[in-house]
C-alpha cells in the first residue's frame, strides 16, 4: 500500500470508529443547518486546533446548499451526489474526492486544489474556478455550462463528454486532457495550452 493509499485510508477510516458517531452528527447538523462546524473539529482536533479538517468524510447525498467551505480539507471525502450550490469552496482542498453526481451550480471553487478528484456526472454550471486546480481529475460526462476556468490547470484530466459550452478556459492547461466528446460551443479558449506531455 502506498503512502497515498495509507492516508486515504487512515482518514476514511476515522469516521467509521464509534467514538466518533457523536462528531459526525455533530458536524452532519452543523453543515446542513448553517451552524459552527468550524469550532466542533477545532473542539475535536485538540490539543491541534485545526478548524478545517473534515478529510474522509462520508457526506454522500447531503445538502449542502450555501455552505462556507473556504479553505476546508475535503480530501478523500464521499459527497456523491450532495448538494454545493453555491458554497464557497475558495482555496479548498479536494484531492481524490468523490463528487460523482454533485450539484456545485455557481459554487465558488477558486484556487481549488482538486488532483484526482471524481466529478464523474457532476452539475458545475456557472461555477467559478478560475487558478483552480484539477490534473488528472475525471470530469468524464460533466456539465460545466457557463464556468468560469481562466488559468485552471487540467493536467491529464479526464473531460470526455463533458459539457463545457460557454465556459470560459482563458489559459487554461489541458495538456493530455482526454477530451473525446467533449462539448466546447462558444467557450472561451484564448491562450488555451494543449498537446502532450511529452517534450
Amino acid at each position: 500500500m502506498t503512502d497515498e493509499n495509507s492516508h486515504e485510508a487512515e482518514v476514511r477510516d476515522r469516521w467509521a470508529r464509534p467514538e466518533n458517531d457523536s462528531v459526525l452528527a455533530g458536524l452532519r447538523d452543523a453543515l446542513t443547518g448553517g451552524g459552527d462546524w468550524r469550532s466542533l473539529v477545532r473542539a475535536w482536533t485538540q490539543p491541534w486546533g485545526n478548524d478545517n479538517d473534515l478529510a474522509g468524510i462520508p457526506l454522500a447525498g447531503v445538502d449542502l446548499t450555501g455552505a462556507d467551505l473556504t479553505g476546508v480539507h475535503l480530501s478523500y471525502a464521499d459527497l456523491r451526489g450532495a448538494d454545493l450550490s453555491g458554497c464557497d469552496l475558495t482555496d479548498a482542498f479536494l484531492t481524490g474526492t468523490d463528487l460523482g453526481g454533485a450539484t456545485l451550480v455557481n459554487a465558488t471553487l477558486t484556487r481549488v486544489n482538486g488532483g484526482l478528484c471524481d466529478l464523474t456526472g457532476a452539475d458545475l454550471s456557472g461555477a467559478q474556478a478560475d487558478d483552480a486546480t484539477f490534473s488528472r481529475a475525471r470530469l468524464i460526462g460533466a456539465t460545466l455550462r457557463g464556468a468560469s476556468l481562466r488559468r485552471a490547470k487540467l493536467v491529464g484530466a479526464e473531460l470526455t463528454d463533458a459539457d463545457l459550452s460557454h465556459a470560459d478556459l482563458s489559459e487554461a492547461v489541458l495538456i493530455a486532457a482526454r477530451t473525446e466528446g467533449t462539448v466546447l460551443t462558444d467557450a472561451i479558449l484564448d491562450g488555451v495550452r494543449r498537446g502532450s506531455l511529452s517534450p
